[in-house]
């Protein structure tokens, strides 16, 4: 109930819920993207988080939601990747995913790291380097299979000229 709540104030502010915590100490996070509609916004900013906490925090006390502190922030570089809209935004960029259980025939591994491949139906993929190097692996499965996938996060540091 929470979780649609929080998902549908979010949403009519114009923003993606990315996920939702509640943190020991009556924390509520809050983590907000923009929506996926194809437009380069940039990151999120502080004004789109403040504009975010004060709508919610007019809901949650509408609804009497019991909680003590609101934190409302970006996902960060290494957004977690929790929906299948996420594995459809994000084909073509780096990831790491963390399987709940080993996948046999790959050395009974759980985690990954490589290229998320666009989705079919709802089967997810992710091109890796193999054990011989020479040639890419490329693991299949479903958000169900997932423990925690997050982009491994691209940081580039141009140099400004003065």
């Amino acid at each position: 109930m929470l979780q649609e709540l929080v998902e549908k104030t979010v949403n009519g502010c114009g923003y993606d819920l990315v996920d939702l915590e509640r943190a020991p100490g009556g924390i509520l996070r809050v983590y907000i993207d923009f929506l996926p509609d194809g437009s380069d916004r940039g990151n999120i900013t502080v004004d789109d988080c403040e504009k975010v906490s004060h709508q919610l925090s007019h809901v949650l006390m509408v609804e009497d939601v019991d909680y003590d502190r609101l934190e409302v922030s970006s996902p960060g570089l290494d957004r977690p990747l929790k929906k299948m809209q996420d594995f459809i935004r994000f084909a073509g960029m780096e990831a790491h995913v963390r399987l709940r259980r080993p996948v046999t025939g790959m050395g009974n591994r759980k985690s990954f790291q490589g290229i998320l491949l666009p989705p079919e139906g709802d089967e997810l993929a992710l091109e890796f380097e193999g054990d011989d190097r020479e040639n890419n692996s490329v693991l299949h499965f479903t958000i169900a299979d997932i423990d925690k996938a997050r982009l491994v996060p691209q940081v580039n540091f141009r140099s400004r000229k003065a």
